[in-house]
């Protein structure tokens, strides 16, 4: 494995465990810029930060470590305002008989040595589907504002709100994956009844209303998978899994879960993302699930290399195409598209972009042509798509789900 994964994933492990870094080998200059820029690329910066900060071997090599003290104080005390501002939005709610369920962010990172240290960008409420309206005239009585266009304010499938000094960014959903996709929208039966069977954590002096440990758990997991689908994820989200699955044990149903994923055909998936957790992260390995006997360095390598959602390479974000076809058509017992069907998509996969495709489907080859020019010419980090790059990705991450027995 890389050496800057090594370091990152020894240096995330003890930041998790509330240890410091111990290395005797004194880092390179380009060794720290590199481990340095991987955790900016994943969001971990502060943890980073925390457990070199006394370990003069990580701080040693000439490069300028005071930026990341900066940047790690900073990402933290911003944390910690949009806790308290979470906080406070939460309360309001409640006062007015509205019992929303936190999702992920401000449950996982209690369970971190340093919550703050673990950045949350957004915050997840899942809320009744016809109790919307209630929540979009409570979030602007709060002084909230909607963030993008909502089409339906009675019936939305999810909306997002944001203070106006962009201190706290709240999404609401009804759903805990979005529901209109065909490769992983009909993953959400397996919650219907969650919001019967909820729990109350107390954090911060603020009782939230949460998913029980088994179904949260499962939940954490089918949100990675999402991502995985669409370019990857990062390593924090492994760290969410591990961390979770381990200081909840023994509230967590690990039969039940197994018997759920095997289902879903994510169990040697989500053996290999326990595996990471044990391996790398020092958290323990559910019993339940050692049936897998699953290489995890295949999706280690693929987490490591694609950054916090897999879009730090454009050609790799737009390989998603690929991988989203080939679950959907696994799901539907069909033959998978070509390559060239991610590029010449048809016009219903269209039309959410260019809205003309809705009323005049005869132009869809014009969409295909203004598609090519936006992908050829856009760039990220300094990067510019290259077709045949992102098919090779595309390729290789379709092995991946093969590897792991998601797809046939």
């Amino acid at each position: 494995m890389d050496f800057k994964y090594e370091r990152l994933l020894e240096a995330l492990r003890c930041a998790a465990h509330g240890e410091h870094v111990q290395w005797q080998e004194p880092l390179s200059k380009q060794d720290q810029h590199a481990i340095f820029s991987l955790a900016a690329e994943h969001s971990v910066v502060p943890m980073l930060a925390e457990a070199v900060y006394c370990c003069p071997a990580a701080l040693s090599g000439g490069y300028n470590t005071r930026i990341l003290s900066i940047a790690a104080r900073r990402l933290t005390v911003a944390q910690a305002q949009r806790t308290a501002d979470l906080i406070l939005v939460y309360r309001y709610l409640a006062e007015r008989g509205l019992e929303p369920i936190v999702l992920k962010g401000i449950i996982c990172r209690s369970l971190y040595p340093q919550p703050c240290q673990r950045p949350s960008i957004d915050e997840d409420l899942l809320i009744p589907k016809e109790a919307f309206a209630e929540y979009h005239k409570a979030m602007l009585a709060y002084g909230l504002e909607p963030f993008g266009e909502i089409d339906d304010r009675e019936s939305a499938d999810e909306a997002a709100y944001k203070s106006k000094d962009g201190s706290i960014y709240i999404e609401l959903h009804s759903n805990p994956l979005p529901g209109d996709s065909k490769a992983y929208g009909s993953l959400n039966s397996v919650f219907t009844d969650s919001g019967k069977n909820t729990v109350i954590e107390c954090i911060n002096g603020c009782a939230f209303r949460t998913l029980s440990p088994t179904d949260h758990l499962l939940y954490l997991i089918l949100h990675a998978y999402k991502h995985f689908l669409h370019g990857g994820f990062g390593i924090r989200m492994v760290l969410d899994i591990a961390i979770f699955a381990d200081k909840k044990s023994n509230h967590i149903d690990f039969s039940r879960l197994l018997d759920t994923c095997r289902k879903l055909r994510i169990g040697k998936y989500s053996a290999a993302l326990f595996k990471i957790g044990e391996k790398h992260l020092g958290f323990g390995f559910p019993d339940a699930f050692r049936e897998y006997d699953c290489d995890e360095m295949p999706l280690l390598e693929d987490i490591m290399s694609g950054g916090l959602y897999g879009v730090e390479d454009i050609n790799r974000a737009h390989s998603s195409t690929m991988t989203l076809n080939a679950v959907e058509a696994s799901n539907k017992g069909k033959r998978r598209h070509c390559a060239l069907h991610s590029v010449f998509l048809p016009a219903k996969s269209l039309e959410g972009r260019y809205t003309y495709l809705k009323k005049h489907r005869s132009l869809l080859p014009v969409a295909w042509v203004q598609r090519g020019f936006t992908y050829a010419f856009k760039k990220t980090n300094g990067k510019t798509a290259k077709p045949s790059e992102s098919i090779r990705i595309g390729n290789e991450r379709i092995a991946l789900l093969r590897h792991y027995g998601i797809i046939d």
